[in-house]
Formats: structure tokens, C-alpha cells, sequence
């Protein structure tokens, strides 16, 4: 962990820990991803041909091209400080009471992940690469602040899949 009693931050407390990391995974995709996304694609305007439906056309086309642009744009990196009274993330502060809970998992070479959710179901799911952090050393910082989901022990499905599918 770096900025391990690290002075105040405005107002918010000592930094107990602090990383940065990129916004996304930037995968590498090799010429057998793009065939077969292109097959994907050729299929579905075809099914989308067949049906007369030239809406879905215009959103498969749409999609292709927003995930290509997005792809090709390098990820801003993130800094996020764990202190005393909440969560910095980029400028952002987050207390404590906005958060449900918090899970960390760890599998060796595939993911080592922060989850934090908020209280309100309109607030998606802060997910935070660990980085070159101890899950271990976040996890009990944590404890202190936030009560542990104990019942998460994968990745959501929706994390699973962009990293399956390296979306």
C-alpha cells in the first residue's frame, strides 16, 4: 500500500491506502476475435434483414462502431484513496454511508477486484481493480468502515462476461 499515513485530504481524513489504475481493461484481441465478432455482427444484420427490422440493423451497426472508437482510445487512469471518513475516487468523494457493502475477490491471474455497493439501487456497482495491492491489507482496512458481502464469491456476470467476450 502507498500513502500509508499520509496527511489529511481536505477534510476527509487520514489516507490509509492509496493506488491508481486504468478506467478499463484494454484487452488484447487477436484477428480470430475480430472474425468472429464480424460473424456475430453479419448474422445478426442478416436475422435483422430477414425480419424487416431495421432498428435492431441500425443498433448492431451503432454498437460496432461505439465499441471500436471506445476500444481504440487509450483508458484514463484512476486514483482512488481509501481514508478515514469515505472513498476518494478522481476528486469524488464518497462517504461511508453511501456504501451497502463491499466485496474482495482474489483468484491469481484472472481477477483481483474491489467491489463496492451502494445503498440506492439508481447507483451502479464501483468496480476497482486492486492492482499491485495486498487484498488481504484492503480488506481489513475496510472492515473498520463497512460491513463485508460475504455471499459474493465471483465476479458479476456482467464483469465475467465483458472479460470472457474482452469487451
Amino acid at each position: 500500500m502507498e500513502n500509508k499515513n499520509e496527511k489529511p485530504t481536505q477534510n476527509y481524513g487520514r489516507i490509509l491506502a492509496s493506488w491508481t489504475f486504468p478506467e478499463r481493461v484494454q484487452y488484447q484481441r487477436g484477428t480470430l476475435w475480430y472474425l468472429a465478432m464480424l460473424t456475430l455482427i453479419g448474422l445478426l444484420l442478416f436475422y435483422s434483414y430477414k425480419t424487416s427490422n431495421v432498428l435492431f440493423a441500425v443498433i448492431i451497426i451503432m454498437s460496432a462502431v461505439f465499441l471500436t472508437m471506445h476500444h481504440r482510445r487509450e483508458p484514463n487512469l484512476m486514483e482512488i484513496k481509501i481514508t478515514e471518513d469515505g472513498i476518494i475516487l478522481n476528486n469524488n468523494f464518497y462517504n461511508y454511508n453511501d456504501f451497502r457493502n463491499f466485496a474482495v475477490i482474489y483468484r491469481p491471474t484472472e481477477i483481483k477486484n474491489l467491489y463496492l455497493e451502494f445503498k440506492g439501487s439508481f447507483r451502479p456497482r464501483l468496480t476497482i481493480p486492486l492492482e499491485d495491492q495486498n487484498p488481504n491489507e484492503i480488506r481489513n482496512l475496510l472492515l473498520e468502515y463497512l460491513e463485508e458481502d460475504l455471499q459474493r464469491e465471483n465476479e458479476p456476470l456482467s464483469d465475467f462476461l465483458a472479460r470472457i467476450f474482452k469487451i
